[in-house]
């Protein structure tokens, strides 16, 4: 039969009340009448009732954390599986557990944090629609962003600008005058951070980054490839180029070798995130590290000391790294 909290308290010698304080982790508890209550539970193989736990005090001890479901599977995405992995290892030295909600309808956010079945919300990525975060805002649930910035609202994102500055830096320390940049989409709100840090560190060295050295290829793995192959029909081929992100940045490369263009002798390429494909590719992909595991560490840390009554910083902004490899 399944271990009770009375058997444990029975194994401990000690009250129920005293199981239960242990098991909620309150105070006034000697050491040794703790460590004693432990060991009964371990002995006994008790675990506690977290249902009946949350209808007598309301928490469920789930976090949700919820990202749009065009980078669903999370598990195959490269940049979004390291930062769930960040939330996940911060959530579980805390006792919490992870609730993965794939948003497919207008809707699901609200429904989410609204709903009784997580006691904060971890929202990952910035595709949300400000109205979306406006309502969430309003809400009065504890929620944090992750790789999104909102007014209202806790934050823990990247200082893109920061890596597209970094970028075209590192390019022009190599002697590119004819940059360009390529990415998936140019709505993207992290993407155009890039695109003007990239930008105005250019325009600081007198180089200038020309309308048909800016495109974008689609939402797809291929991205990139076909935004590079604009950029290849509109004029000269560029020397040195950006991408958004490193899925771009590969698939830029192999539209330049089709075009018969060697990277790094003809054109100099850079991606974004530093994925663990980066460092694969062939020639290895030169690129701006963005910390993706303490993009999700901090984030959960941060929706903890909320639902602690503690409030946290409000927004935080972790920086880039150029990391050089053999393409740039």
């Amino acid at each position: 039969m399944r271990a009770t909290i009375k058997d444990v308290a029975s194994r401990a010698n000690v009250g129920i009340a005293t199981v239960s304080r242990v098991l909620n982790g309150e105070e006034y508890v000697a050491d040794a009448t703790r460590e004693r209550v432990l060991a009964a539970c371990r002995d006994l193989g008790y675990t506690r009732n977290n249902l009946g736990r949350s209808l007598k005090t309301g928490a469920t001890d789930n976090i949700g954390v919820a990202i749009m479901s065009r980078h669903a599977p999370v598990i195959l995405n490269p940049f979004y599986a390291v930062v769930i992995g960040g939330i996940e290892q911060a959530l579980e030295d805390a006792g919490k557990h992870l609730l993965l909600s794939s948003l497919r309808r207008r809707d699901d956010l609200i429904d989410l944090a609204r709903e009784g079945r997580v006691d904060g919300l971890l929202v990952v990525g910035c595709d949300i629609a400000d109205a979306e975060l406006q309502r969430l805002a309003e809400s009065g649930r504890p929620v944090v962003l992750v790789d999104n910035e909102y007014q209202g609202l806790t934050s823990v994102s990247t200082d893109n600008h920061q890596g597209g500055r970094l970028a075209a830096e590192h390019l022009l320390a190599a002697g590119c005058t004819r940059p360009a940049f390529v990415a998936e989409n140019l709505e993207n709100p992290n993407f155009r951070q890039r695109l003007e840090g990239f930008r105005a560190a250019l325009e600081t060295a007198g180089v200038q980054l020309h309308s048909t050295g800016i495109a974008a290829g689609g939402d797809s793995w291929d991205g990139g490839y076909y935004a590079m192959r604009r950029v290849l029909e509109a004029g000269p081929a560029p020397d040195g180029v950006l991408a958004a992100n490193d899925p771009a940045a590969l698939s830029a490369c192999r539209a330049l070798q089709q075009a018969g263009l060697r990277v790094p002798d003809d054109v100099r390429v850079i991606g974004f995130d530093d994925i663990h494909l980066a460092a694969q590719a062939e020639p290895a992909l030169t690129t701006v590290k963005v910390e993706k595991l303490e993009l999700g560490s901090l984030g959960a840390t941060r929706l903890l000391d909320l639902l602690a009554g503690v409030e946290p910083q409000r927004r935080t902004v972790l920086p880039t790294t150029l990391v050089a490899r053999a393409s740039a």
